[in-house]
Protein backbone atom coordinates (compact mmCIF):
# COMPACT_ATOMS: atom_id res chain seq x y z
CA UNK A 1 0.00 0.00 0.00
CA UNK A 2 1.60 3.61 -1.05
CA UNK A 3 0.72 5.22 1.94
CA UNK A 4 2.74 2.65 4.03
CA UNK A 5 5.88 3.85 2.80
CA UNK A 6 4.97 7.46 2.67
CA UNK A 7 4.06 7.15 6.46
CA UNK A 8 6.95 5.54 6.66
CA UNK A 9 9.51 8.42 5.26
CA UNK A 10 7.70 11.71 7.38
CA UNK A 11 7.91 9.68 11.02
CA UNK A 12 11.40 8.99 10.13
CA UNK A 13 11.40 12.84 9.20
CA UNK A 14 10.10 13.23 12.56
CA UNK A 15 11.65 10.95 14.59
CA UNK A 16 15.06 12.41 13.89
CA UNK A 17 13.87 15.90 14.59
CA UNK A 18 12.24 15.21 17.32
CA UNK A 19 14.97 13.34 19.00
CA UNK A 20 17.48 16.09 18.27
CA UNK A 21 15.25 18.78 19.26
CA UNK A 22 14.43 17.44 22.72
CA UNK A 23 18.47 16.23 23.17
CA UNK A 24 19.15 19.81 22.40
CA UNK A 25 16.25 21.03 24.93
CA UNK A 26 17.33 18.45 27.89
CA UNK A 27 20.84 19.28 27.73
CA UNK A 28 20.53 23.37 27.36
CA UNK A 29 18.19 22.87 30.54
CA UNK A 30 20.84 20.79 32.21
CA UNK A 31 23.43 23.51 31.51
CA UNK A 32 21.21 25.92 33.30
CA UNK A 33 20.16 24.49 36.01
CA UNK A 34 22.53 21.89 37.06
CA UNK A 35 19.48 19.29 38.03
CA UNK A 36 19.38 15.63 37.14
CA UNK A 37 15.55 15.91 38.38
CA UNK A 38 14.42 18.33 35.45
CA UNK A 39 16.61 16.39 32.77
CA UNK A 40 14.53 13.47 34.05
CA UNK A 41 11.90 15.07 32.33
CA UNK A 42 13.06 14.70 29.10
CA UNK A 43 12.65 11.07 28.15
CA UNK A 44 9.10 10.53 29.12
CA UNK A 45 8.54 13.69 26.96
CA UNK A 46 10.09 12.53 24.28
CA UNK A 47 8.79 9.08 24.31
CA UNK A 48 4.99 10.55 24.44
CA UNK A 49 5.87 12.47 21.36
CA UNK A 50 7.39 9.81 19.34
CA UNK A 51 4.04 7.32 20.08
CA UNK A 52 1.79 9.87 19.11
CA UNK A 53 3.19 10.67 15.98
CA UNK A 54 4.17 7.11 15.04
CA UNK A 55 0.13 5.77 15.69
CA UNK A 56 1.22 3.70 18.45
CA UNK A 57 -0.88 2.47 20.34
CA UNK A 58 -0.11 0.93 23.68
CA UNK A 59 -2.30 -2.63 25.22
CA UNK A 60 -0.43 -2.94 28.58
CA UNK A 61 -1.38 -5.63 31.19
CA UNK A 62 0.21 -6.67 34.36
CA UNK A 63 1.18 -2.70 35.57
CA UNK A 64 0.41 -3.57 38.68
CA UNK A 65 3.39 -6.12 38.94
CA UNK A 66 6.18 -3.67 38.73
CA UNK A 67 8.09 -3.12 41.43
CA UNK A 68 8.43 0.21 42.98
CA UNK A 69 11.03 1.77 45.09
CA UNK A 70 13.87 -0.93 44.84
CA UNK A 71 16.27 -2.32 42.83
CA UNK A 72 15.33 -4.22 40.11
CA UNK A 73 16.24 -5.67 36.33
CA UNK A 74 13.99 -5.66 33.39
CA UNK A 75 14.25 -8.23 30.63
CA UNK A 76 12.27 -7.41 27.74
CA UNK A 77 12.72 -8.96 24.13
CA UNK A 78 13.61 -7.03 21.36
CA UNK A 79 11.63 -6.69 18.35
CA UNK A 80 12.18 -2.88 17.26
CA UNK A 81 13.05 0.45 18.48
CA UNK A 82 9.41 0.91 19.68
CA UNK A 83 10.32 -0.98 22.33
CA UNK A 84 12.48 0.87 23.93
CA UNK A 85 9.79 3.95 23.77
CA UNK A 86 7.27 2.18 25.04
CA UNK A 87 9.20 1.19 28.10
CA UNK A 88 9.86 4.88 28.68
CA UNK A 89 6.11 5.68 28.62
CA UNK A 90 5.04 2.48 30.47
CA UNK A 91 6.76 2.01 33.40
CA UNK A 92 6.35 4.05 36.78
CA UNK A 93 10.10 4.65 37.72
CA UNK A 94 12.37 5.95 34.98
CA UNK A 95 14.65 3.04 33.66
CA UNK A 96 17.97 2.90 32.78
CA UNK A 97 18.99 0.86 29.52
CA UNK A 98 22.22 -1.48 28.94
CA UNK A 99 22.51 -0.03 25.37
CA UNK A 100 25.10 -0.79 22.51
CA UNK A 101 27.56 1.72 22.52
CA UNK A 102 27.13 2.85 19.14
CA UNK A 103 24.25 4.89 20.86
CA UNK A 104 26.47 7.30 22.44
CA UNK A 105 28.09 7.89 19.53
CA UNK A 106 24.61 9.62 18.62
CA UNK A 107 24.87 13.67 18.35
CA UNK A 108 23.16 15.03 20.98
CA UNK A 109 21.32 12.23 22.02
CA UNK A 110 24.39 9.81 22.98
CA UNK A 111 25.19 12.79 25.50
CA UNK A 112 21.84 12.93 26.99
CA UNK A 113 22.06 9.21 27.52
CA UNK A 114 25.24 9.80 29.51
CA UNK A 115 24.30 11.94 31.77
CA UNK A 116 20.78 9.92 32.30
CA UNK A 117 23.43 7.21 33.94
CA UNK A 118 22.55 4.50 30.68
CA UNK A 119 25.29 1.93 30.81
CA UNK A 120 26.97 1.64 27.28
CA UNK A 121 28.31 -2.16 26.52
CA UNK A 122 30.76 -2.67 23.79
CA UNK A 123 28.88 -6.06 21.90
CA UNK A 124 32.36 -6.68 19.90
CA UNK A 125 34.65 -6.56 23.43
CA UNK A 126 33.91 -9.19 25.84
CA UNK A 127 36.27 -7.96 28.87
CA UNK A 128 35.16 -4.16 28.39
CA UNK A 129 31.61 -5.89 28.27
CA UNK A 130 31.94 -7.43 31.40
CA UNK A 131 33.20 -4.72 33.03
CA UNK A 132 29.92 -2.27 32.41
CA UNK A 133 28.04 -4.96 33.52
CA UNK A 134 29.81 -4.84 36.49
CA UNK A 135 29.74 -1.03 36.42
CA UNK A 136 26.28 -0.93 36.04
CA UNK A 137 25.64 -3.42 39.27
CA UNK A 138 27.72 -1.58 41.60
CA UNK A 139 25.65 1.38 40.51
CA UNK A 140 22.19 0.11 40.69
CA UNK A 141 20.01 1.37 43.02
CA UNK A 142 16.43 1.62 44.33
CA UNK A 143 13.60 3.60 41.70
CA UNK A 144 15.92 3.82 38.63
CA UNK A 145 15.34 0.07 37.23
CA UNK A 146 17.63 -1.35 34.60
CA UNK A 147 16.51 -2.71 31.14
CA UNK A 148 18.39 -5.12 29.24
CA UNK A 149 17.36 -6.94 26.13
CA UNK A 150 18.84 -10.27 26.89
CA UNK A 151 18.43 -11.02 23.39
CA UNK A 152 21.67 -8.87 22.39
CA UNK A 153 19.75 -7.31 19.70
CA UNK A 154 16.74 -6.82 17.71
CA UNK A 155 15.17 -9.61 15.87
CA UNK A 156 14.46 -10.09 12.22
CA UNK A 157 11.30 -12.09 12.43
CA UNK A 158 8.82 -12.33 15.37
CA UNK A 159 10.71 -14.94 18.06
CA UNK A 160 12.22 -15.15 21.15
CA UNK A 161 16.16 -15.82 20.08
CA UNK A 162 18.71 -17.42 22.75
CA UNK A 163 19.63 -14.98 25.54
CA UNK A 164 22.74 -14.09 26.54
CA UNK A 165 24.19 -14.47 30.02
CA UNK A 166 25.22 -10.28 31.11
CA UNK A 167 21.53 -9.70 32.19
CA UNK A 168 21.77 -12.29 34.49
CA UNK A 169 25.36 -11.81 35.88
CA UNK A 170 24.17 -8.35 36.44
CA UNK A 171 20.96 -9.33 38.56
CA UNK A 172 22.80 -11.97 40.57
CA UNK A 173 25.95 -8.90 41.20
CA UNK A 174 23.23 -6.64 42.13
CA UNK A 175 20.72 -9.41 44.17
CA UNK A 176 17.87 -7.52 42.52
CA UNK A 177 14.59 -9.70 41.52
CA UNK A 178 14.53 -10.11 37.46
CA UNK A 179 10.79 -8.29 36.16
CA UNK A 180 10.07 -10.11 32.82
CA UNK A 181 8.10 -8.46 30.10
CA UNK A 182 6.95 -9.72 26.71
CA UNK A 183 6.46 -7.24 24.12
CA UNK A 184 4.56 -8.19 21.10
CA UNK A 185 3.46 -6.32 17.73
CA UNK A 186 6.63 -3.98 17.48
CA UNK A 187 8.30 -6.03 14.57
CA UNK A 188 5.43 -6.44 12.47
CA UNK A 189 5.19 -2.05 12.87
CA UNK A 190 8.88 -1.37 12.47
CA UNK A 191 10.83 -4.36 11.08
CA UNK A 192 14.45 -3.96 11.02
CA UNK A 193 15.89 -2.32 7.39
CA UNK A 194 12.55 0.36 7.57
CA UNK A 195 13.43 3.15 8.23
CA UNK A 196 10.35 4.33 10.89
CA UNK A 197 7.35 2.56 12.16
CA UNK A 198 3.54 2.72 10.83
CA UNK A 199 0.37 2.90 13.10
CA UNK A 200 -0.18 -0.36 14.88
CA UNK A 201 -1.10 -1.42 18.18
CA UNK A 202 1.87 -2.67 20.43
CA UNK A 203 0.71 -5.22 23.33
CA UNK A 204 3.48 -5.25 26.65
CA UNK A 205 2.46 -7.85 28.89
CA UNK A 206 4.26 -7.89 32.40
CA UNK A 207 4.97 -10.99 34.16
CA UNK A 208 5.60 -12.26 37.59
CA UNK A 209 8.95 -10.75 39.07
CA UNK A 210 11.49 -13.25 40.19
CA UNK A 211 12.20 -12.75 43.57
CA UNK A 212 16.02 -11.72 44.33
CA UNK A 213 16.50 -14.61 46.64
CA UNK A 214 15.61 -16.68 43.73
CA UNK A 215 18.07 -15.10 41.34
CA UNK A 216 21.21 -15.96 43.71
CA UNK A 217 20.23 -19.24 44.59
CA UNK A 218 19.42 -20.69 41.22
CA UNK A 219 21.98 -21.54 38.94
CA UNK A 220 22.71 -18.99 36.16
CA UNK A 221 21.69 -21.83 33.34
CA UNK A 222 18.26 -22.35 34.66
CA UNK A 223 17.98 -18.98 35.78
CA UNK A 224 17.98 -18.43 32.15
CA UNK A 225 15.71 -20.74 30.88
CA UNK A 226 13.15 -19.64 34.00
CA UNK A 227 13.63 -16.05 32.40
CA UNK A 228 13.34 -17.25 28.73
CA UNK A 229 10.02 -19.58 29.70
CA UNK A 230 8.23 -16.36 31.08
CA UNK A 231 8.70 -14.40 28.33
CA UNK A 232 7.83 -17.26 25.34
CA UNK A 233 4.54 -17.43 27.49
CA UNK A 234 4.22 -13.84 27.81
CA UNK A 235 4.21 -13.09 24.24
CA UNK A 236 2.92 -16.14 22.78
CA UNK A 237 6.09 -16.47 20.20
CA UNK A 238 7.92 -19.29 19.26
CA UNK A 239 11.46 -19.64 20.60
CA UNK A 240 14.29 -19.62 18.43
CA UNK A 241 16.78 -22.63 18.30
CA UNK A 242 19.55 -20.04 17.14
CA UNK A 243 20.20 -16.12 17.20
CA UNK A 244 17.97 -14.38 14.59
CA UNK A 245 20.17 -11.00 14.86
CA UNK A 246 23.52 -12.94 13.20
CA UNK A 247 23.66 -13.15 9.58
CA UNK A 248 25.28 -15.82 8.06
CA UNK A 249 29.04 -15.91 7.79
Amino acid sequence: MRERPIRRAANAVFTFGWTMGQSALALGDHAIRHDATSLRRYPRRWADGLLRAWGIRLDVQGLERVPTGERLVILCNHQSYIDVVALFHVLPELPVFLAKKELSRVPLFGRVMGELGHVFVDRGKHEQAIASIEAAARTLRPGMPVVVFPEGTRTRRPVIQPFKKGAFHLAKAAHAPILPIGIVGSHEAWPRGTAAPVPAEVKLRIGAPIPAPEVDALPLDELIARARADIVALTGLPAADRSEGRRPR
